[in-house]
C-alpha cells in the first residue's frame, strides 16, 4: 500500500478555490502533495463581504474573489475569520500555507500549523540581494509598508506598484521601470503571483526574478 499524500491547507484571505495560485503550488509540489483551500470570505453573502473592506483609515489588503475580481480588505476585521478557517484546515491537514506574504502574528499564535510565507523570504531575499539593488513589485496599498518590512534584510530596496490580479502587462511595466531605476533582481511581493508572472516580468526586465508564491512552494518540497 502507498503511503498517504501529505495534506497541506491553503489559507487564502479571500475566496476559493484560487484557481490562479493553486496550479502553480501543485506544478512544483507535484502530485504527492494533497491540496485543500480554505478562504476568509467563504461561505459571506455580499453584504456580509462589503462589511469586511477597508475604510478610510484602514490598510487594505488586496485579495482575490472567486469570480477574478479583486477586494479589499480590512485586516483586522477579517482576522477573526482567517483564524476560523486556520483552524478548520489544521483540522484535517498536516500543515496550513498562508497564502499571504505579510507578517499575522496572532493568527500564527492561534494555528500551531500556520506556514507564514515571509518568515521563509526574510533569509532569501537578505542571501539573494545581498548589497545588490533589489526592485519590489507588490500591490499599491502594501507598497508604504513595504519599506520598513523589508530594508532589515534588503538595505537597497526601489518598489513598483502592480496588482496580481491586474492585466499581466502592469506587472510587466513596473519591472521595466525598476530596471530602469537600478534594480539588479526583482522580488514579486504577493501569494497572488504566479509562475507566469515571475516569466514575465524576468523577460520584460531583463533581470532574475523571485516570486513568493514559487519560492515558498520550493522550500515546501522539503517541508512536507
Amino acid at each position: 500500500m502507498s503511503p498517504e499524500r501529505p495534506r497541506l491547507g491553503l489559507l487564502a484571505l479571500g475566496e476559493t478555490p484560487r484557481t490562479d495560485v493553486a496550479p502553480t503550488l501543485q506544478l512544483i509540489l507535484g502530485d504527492r502533495v494533497a491540496l485543500r483551500e480554505l478562504g476568509g470570505l467563504d461561505g459571506l453573502d455580499p453584504d456580509a463581504r462589503r462589511a469586511l473592506c477597508a475604510g478610510p483609515g484602514e490598510a487594505p489588503l488586496e485579495t482575490r474573489l472567486r469570480s477574478g475580481a479583486s477586494i479589499a480588505l480590512a485586516r483586522e476585521r477579517l482576522l477573526p475569520r482567517l483564524i476560523e478557517a486556520a483552524g478548520q484546515l489544521a483540522g484535517c491537514c498536516d500543515r496550513v500555507l498562508l497564502l499571504c506574504s505579510g507578517a499575522y502574528p496572532a493568527l500564527a499564535a492561534a494555528c500551531p500549523d500556520l506556514i507564514q510565507p515571509v518568515t521563509l523570504l526574510r533569509g532569501v531575499l537578505a542571501a539573494a540581494a545581498g548589497h545588490r539593488r533589489l526592485g519590489l513589485i507588490g500591490p499599491a496599498g502594501d507598497l508604504d509598508e513595504a519599506p520598513d518590512q523589508w530594508r532589515p534584510y534588503v538595505p537597497d530596496l526601489v518598489c513598483a506598484a502592480a496588482s496580481p490580479y491586474a492585466a499581466l502587462a502592469a506587472a510587466e511595466a513596473a519591472g521595466r521601470d525598476l530596471a530602469a531605476r537600478g534594480a539588479r533582481l526583482i522580488y514579486l511581493d504577493c501569494m497572488g503571483f504566479t509562475e507566469a508572472h515571475r516569466q514575465a516580468v524576468a523577460r520584460a526586465a531583463g533581470l532574475p526574478v523571485l516570486c513568493a508564491t514559487t519560492l515558498t512552494a520550493r522550500a515546501l518540497c522539503e517541508i512536507l
